[in-house]
């Protein structure tokens, strides 16, 4: 199956499935973090956060002091979102960046990755991580990005959901593993581990000389 990063940057998985098996019975994190019924916040170190208790319940002042308007987008699954007009759309991806996002950078020790991670232990279906390696790929494409402009690589993060390839490749993945049992995985952490993948692989590849015939 071939996907696009950011829109710009394709790569290739000759069998998504197996990867995504492969990475939740080798990854402890599948077993700890993604099969959990009802996360809460504390979770959010089972993926590798590593937030101290009391930082934890500041971040999650933060998040309860945001009033509705600001976490708007949180009442819709990742369809109806995709599906809203982009004006709309980029309004509420600014409004949860400005009042939620730049809140928590606020706080010690807590960058985006660790944002992002919190929100999305909160709400798997529709916030992304967007973790260090994904942060340095997009700098290679838009040089000037850093922390303080967060909401132009979301922006960009669902705008790659709309390419209808992308789109279309994770339904079919969705209902593969849904058939499975392979429970606990959204469309937003299937992409999660196969840009992940790519990324470790593509590091390599240039490192180590490696010629991967799964990962292209």
């Amino acid at each position: 199956m071939k996907f696009a990063l950011f829109s710009k940057i394709p790569f290739e998985v000759s069998n998504p499935i197996a990867l995504i098996e492969s990475y939740c019975f080798q990854n402890d994190f599948f077993s700890s973090y993604d099969l959990l019924k009802n996360r809460k916040i504390e979770d959010v170190n089972k993926i590798g956060a590593r937030i101290s208790s009391e930082l934890l319940q500041q971040c999650k002042t933060v998040i309860k002091r945001s009033n509705a308007n600001d976490l708007a987008l949180f009442k819709y699954d990742l369809d109806r979102f995709l599906k809203l007009n982009e004006k709309t759309r980029n309004k509420h991806i600014k409004n949860l960046n400005n009042q939620v996002i730049q809140r928590l950078l606020i706080l010690p020790k807590i960058g985006f990755s660790k944002a992002t991670k919190i929100l999305h232990t909160i709400y798997p279906k529709i916030i992304p991580m967007i973790d260090n390696p994904l942060q340095s790929k997009y700098r290679q494409i838009n040089r000037d990005w850093n922390e303080n402009k967060t909401e132009q690589i979301l922006i960009d993060y669902y705008n790659n959901l709309l390419i209808e390839r992308n789109r279309r490749n994770l339904d079919k993945i969705e209902t593969v593993i849904s058939k499975n049992n392979l429970k606990g995985l959204t469309r937003i952490r299937i992409f999660d581990i196969l840009w992940w993948s790519y990324l470790k692989a593509d590091r390599l590849r240039k490192e180590k000389k490696i010629n991967w015939l799964s990962i292209k």
